[in-house]
């Protein structure tokens, strides 16, 4: 038996306009068997599968196991388009996981990347807003207690220098400055408004945002996601799918930490790998994709003496 060609199955639901779901349903196959063709993670295809999809997308059995057509790919139907650009190792291995925990496509949510993005940035700056609004209504029944101290006034009860600050948060939330590095980079702010342990990476509102929201969904036992930083030359630093991680790894926690920071790559892992009959032959190919992952890394560090490999 043979495999049914990814790149074809998705051309022909697109051509019938089904979404992976809705194939699935009319064909009667399993969700979770339409991810995996389309991934090309699939085995070979059952006969009685081929013909349901193919009764479904009125086509031959044989169709769907051969590329699309140079015009076929060139549809002006076909809306799909490669991404030019590069992510970090272990965001390729987030996405890998996430489809994983969730049996989605990754190109689904690479697609709903940018909207799900924009939700969160809208709720960090409207909190940010919401909360600005509450301390300068307090700031103001603070004012109106002078009345109460004739002996004192001026900056015990208005802090002019903090009210400015407050018109630039106000201002960096109007530009959308998720970091707030409008507020911080200011010649108007001193050191005194700044904590002194503050990490731009670490404590930014947008990061402090998402720990927050992570921290909301997380359960007793559950294997949330967590955050670390977020560079501003550098890719973001969080862990994801860390339960999948230790699945594929079968259960060995340096290996599965290897695949959370990227430092093997389940991208390159070899096709003959993937399949359940090769999981030894799979667990040796990562303890030496992590093997050399470290002496690369020792050789560009041991200069400094630090360890890696621990």
């Amino acid at each position: 038996m043979s495999t049914i060609n990814p790149d074809k199955l998705i051309f022909l639901r697109k051509e019938a306009g089904l979404t992976a779901e809705a194939l699935a349903d009319a064909a009667h196959v399993g969700r979770a068997t339409i991810t995996r063709i389309e991934n090309g993670k699939a085995g070979a295809t059952r006969p009685e599968t081929a013909k349901r999809l193919a009764n479904t997308l009125k086509c031959q059995p044989a169709d769907l196991f051969t590329p699309p057509e140079p015009d076929q790919a060139r549809s002006l139907f076909n809306d799909r388009v490669p991404l030019d650009l590069s992510i970090s190792s272990a965001a390729q291995n987030a996405l890998e996981l996430v489809a994983m925990r969730y049996n989605e496509t990754r190109e689904t949510i690479l697609e709903l990347a940018p909207l799900l993005f924009d939700l969160v940035a809208r709720e960090s700056l409207l909190e940010r807003s919401n909360r600005l609004a509450e301390l300068s209504a307090r700031r103001d029944a603070v004012g109106e207690m002078g009345c109460h101290f004739s002996h004192l006034g001026g900056r015990f009860l208005h802090d002019w220098q903090a009210e400015e600050v407050e018109v630039q948060e106000e201002t960096s939330i109007r530009k959308r400055d998720l970091r707030a590095s409008y507020v911080l980079e200011s010649a108007k702010i001193e050191d005194a408004f700044v904590p002194l342990d503050y990490d731009e990476e670490c404590d930014n509102p947008f990061v402090d945002h998402l720990k927050r929201r992570i921290e909301e969904v997380r359960q007793d036992g559950d294997d949330a996601p967590a955050l670390d930083v977020w560079p501003v030359w550098r890719s973001p630093s969080y862990d994801v799918g860390s339960a999948e991680a230790l699945t594929i790894a079968q259960g060995d926690e340096e290996l599965a930490r290897a695949i959370l920071t990227g430092a093997i790559q389940l991208a390159h892992l070899p096709k003959n790998l993937r399949g359940s009959d090769a999981a030894e032959a799979r667990l040796t190919w990562m303890r030496q994709q992590k093997t050399q992952h470290d002496e690369k890394l020792q050789e560009l560090l041991g200069d400094l003496l630090i360890d890696v490999t621990g």
